[in-house]
């Protein structure tokens, strides 16, 4: 499964990819995180916990269905990301975040725009 953002292009620039169950505890999920800017991008695996997927898939509905509003998705099993969703005025979704390396040495902050073009596969 996998939860995809897209710009008004339709070129995909953020995700959360190949979301799985950790094997050795269904629940956890591992899944990879995906920021691509125009030619930059950055990958890199990280955990959650399942509700956190589940808060997650509920707060982008509600986001979808409601067009007000704004909520957190912060795993704290990692600790290494952070972002905001939230509807602008225009009704877009804004989207607000930092990922860290495994390190905590080096992170990526970044912010975006999506018209709620995301898709769950």
């Amino acid at each position: 499964m996998s939860i995809i953002f897209k710009d008004r292009e339709g070129i995909d620039y953020f995700a959360l990819i190949n979301i799985k169950a950790k094997e050795s505890d269904s629940s956890f999920i591992e899944y990879q995180f995906y920021f691509n800017n125009d030619g930059f991008e950055v990958k890199t695996i990280l955990e959650a916990e399942l509700f956190d997927l589940k808060n997650l898939s509920k707060g982008l509905s509600f986001l979808n269905e409601n067009l007000i509003d704004s909520f957190p998705f912060e795993p704290q099993i990692s600790g290494r990301i952070k972002i905001v969703f939230k509807i602008n005025d225009q009704g877009h979704l804004a989207i607000n975040g930092t990922v860290y390396d495994n390190s905590y040495l080096t992170s990526l902050s970044f912010e975006c725009l999506s018209d709620q073009t995301f898709l769950l596969i």
